[in-house]
């Protein structure tokens, strides 16, 4: 297949090539070989010729030809025989031991000169030919008196070589399901009246097969006393209409006739361009066509609606007429190119933010200058419009967050000839959340308490966080670090994302010890707000006189409010002290017996003055080390004491203690 075309044009389509036929060996008669299927996506014009045989026939007076049929408009591939003889002494086309088979090439070529090319196979039957044998081309009917199934002829066909069966086929142009044939026996027969007949003569295109080589004829069918045709006397027509006429207004009145006068007619009508159909009604009993119901004509838009009408008796439809509707102008109101604006943009302050529309405002007539406004209501007085431009900004300070204002507002925009005509189109405007307040701790400095007991990994205490904004803007995370990483370090604490503290280690923490972080809460905006506070961690030794057997720990996400756990720290820290004091006289009173020495208010003299010769930490090195309840466990009444730094116990006595007493 050979291709010419442009980048801009396309050239004529071939269908169903390439292909084969098979011809007959004895044939001599001209004949219809194959019909062509071709169209022009452009609806350019083509013309289609053969442009070239391979190989040439060695009988001068055969050729292959691509003609034209002037009934069906279509080409077709013909074999022609110069000198055909007769059917008592044809000269026959071909020879199958000189040449069996043939390649015809078929161009199309368009108005353009754009051309497709492609082939066309013949193959030769050897010894065969397969002709029609009836005498006629051309029969007449009577439409009036026609019956269904009527025969109106045979047609009648022989195979050389006698192949059977035989098998015959019709189509017709133009097309009508009037006639059909018996496929075995060739009998043409009507299979309805012809009354609904609009066209004569009625050309059949026959076609016989034997199964290898297919052979066509033509028989005409001339139909008399047709039926006579309804019509519409006052079209062709053209009228002119404002483009603002109400819907239902009648446009146009149709006059018909019929020589039938008993037959009813029918009319029916399409309009150009077709997506107007629905623009228009017609009344069949009134003749009435109409601007429909709701309807709405625009001279702007379009100014030359071409409708065409066909009218039937029942029996046949004639048409098409034509009726040519020419719109008028008349002033019309300005108009918006979309009946709704979505737009985004930040909250912000007043005249921050430069809200831009892109209004296009149209006016069916030209007229300028017009106006733009907003239309009262629906937050609009929050906003203010550039009445030419319709640039629009803030007119107070806008602030989304917390639901102060409404993040989504709908506003009417206006616009305004100068001839008073408005239109109107709907913004609908979302505001987004700014990150305009950063992360905010609840308090300037937090204070977090662990001692001895304290589990590791266990949360100590919760910073309170809040942002005002909303989104990924109000999302935050903590971090920590020191104040002073100069002269401290800090393997003890760490600060969660979450904005907890914990405790990670003792190790190498003395009591006593207050590590200061500065702890910063950053939000996620694309523009990161953060703000900071002081979180001092306090490593303490708290004295209870049971011991705590297990440890609960805290979730970073639900950690004592700061305020409760310093309130928890000081209450224990004051109980400590009475229970310290309460302690010291206790022991004052079993030990020294008041003191009734030289320094009865000095207690440490007083028990220096009154014990005997002290071992202590001298002679009694290994004495265990005791906390808790073991204290009273090694501390038995008769057995004075001397409590050491870091929870270790001294018996003060001049004698050896029994074992169990270590």
């Amino acid at each position: 297949m050979y291709v010419f075309y442009n980048a801009h044009r396309h050239p004529p389509i071939f269908r169903g090539l390439p292909t084969s036929v098979n011809v007959g060996e004895q044939e001599y008669a001209n004949r219809l070989i194959y019909t062509l299927t071709v169209s022009d996506v452009n609806n350019d014009n083509y013309v289609c010729n053969a442009a070239g045989t391979t190989p040439t026939p060695a009988r001068a007076e055969t050729e292959f030809r691509v003609l034209i049929d002037p009934q069906t408009g279509h080409y077709g591939v013909y074999a022609h025989n110069g000198s055909p003889g007769t059917s008592a002494a044809p000269n026959v086309m071909f020879d199958f031991a000189a040449q069996s088979t043939y390649q015809i090439n078929i161009r199309c070529t368009d108005s353009n000169g754009e051309f497709r090319e492609d082939k066309l196979e013949v193959d030769v039957i050897p010894g065969d030919r397969l002709e029609f044998t009836h005498s006629s081309d051309v029969v007449s009917v009577d439409a009036q008196t026609a019956t269904a199934s009527e025969l109106i002829y045979t047609v009648s066909s022989r195979d050389l070589l006698n192949h059977s069966p035989l098998t015959y086929t019709l189509k017709s142009v133009p097309s009508t399901n009037s006639f059909a044939i018996d496929s075995s026996s060739g009998q043409v027969r009507t299979t309805r009246t012809l009354l609904d007949e609009t066209h004569t003569p009625v050309h059949l295109y026959i076609s016989v097969t034997d199964g290898l080589i297919s052979v066509q004829t033509l028989l005409s069918v001339d139909i008399l006393n047709l039926n006579s045709q309804p019509n519409v006397t006052n079209l062709p027509a053209s009228v002119s209409v404002d483009e603002d006429i109400a819907g239902g207004t009648v446009i146009f009145t149709l006059t018909s006739q019929d020589l039938d006068p008993t037959d009813p007619l029918t009319h029916s009508f399409s309009v150009s361009p077709i997506t107007a159909q629905g623009l228009f009604s017609f009344d069949s009993a009134s003749g009435q066509f109409k601007l429909s119901a709701t309807g709405k004509l625009d001279y702007e838009t379009l100014s030359r609606y071409n409708v065409t009408f066909m009218i039937s008796d029942g029996k046949t439809t004639t048409g098409p007429y034509s009726l040519t509707i020419n719109v008028l102008n008349v002033n019309e109101e300005c108009y918006f190119d979309r009946q709704v604006y979505y737009i985004s943009v930040l909250e912000g302050k007043a005249g921050s933010q430069t809200i831009n529309p892109n209004f296009v405002v149209r006016d069916y007539d030209g007229i300028q200058p017009y106006s733009l406004s907003l239309m009262n209501g629906n937050n609009s007085e929050r906003f203010t419009i550039d009445s030419t431009s319709g640039v629009m900004t803030y007119a107070v300070d806008y602030d989304v967050d917390q639901n102060a204002m409404p993040s989504i507002v709908q506003m009417t925009v206006q616009c305004r000839d100068s001839l008073a005509k408005t239109g109107t189109a709907l913004i609908v405007l979302t505001i987004r959340d700014a990150n305009d307040n950063p992360p905010t701790f609840s308090q300037g400095t937090y204070t977090f308490y662990a001692d001895q007991f304290t589990g590791f990994g266990n949360a100590i205490g919760q910073m309170t966080v809040s942002d005002k904004d909303s989104g990924s803007n109000a999302e935050f995370s903590c971090g920590g670090s020191l104040a002073n990483s100069a002269s401290q370090t800090n393997t003890y604490y760490t600060v969660g994302t979450g904005c907890g503290v914990y405790f990670l280690s003792r190790t190498g923490l003395s009591y006593g010890t207050a590590i200061r972080y500065l702890v910063t809460a950053t939000d996620k905006g694309s523009l990161p707000l953060s703000s900071t506070t002081t979180v001092n961690m306090i490593y303490i030794e708290t004295t209870t006189t049971t011991p705590s057997t297990t440890t609960t720990t805290l979730p970073p996400s639900t950690g004592l409010d700061a305020g409760a756990l310093a309130a928890i720290v000081l209450g224990s820290l004051i109980g400590a002290f009475l229970l310290g004091t309460l302690l010291y006289f206790f022991l004052r009173l079993c030990y020294t017996g008041a003191c009734g020495g030289s320094a009865p208010c000095d207690f440490m003299n007083c028990c220096r003055n009154r014990r005997p010769t002290v071992y202590g930490r001298r002679d009694y090195p290994d004495f265990p080390r005791a906390t808790g309840s073991q204290m009273d466990r090694i501390s038995p009444s008769n057995i004075p004491v001397e409590f050491g730094s870091r929870g270790r116990i001294y018996p003060i006595t001049g004698h050896r203690l029994p074992i169990s007493y270590y």
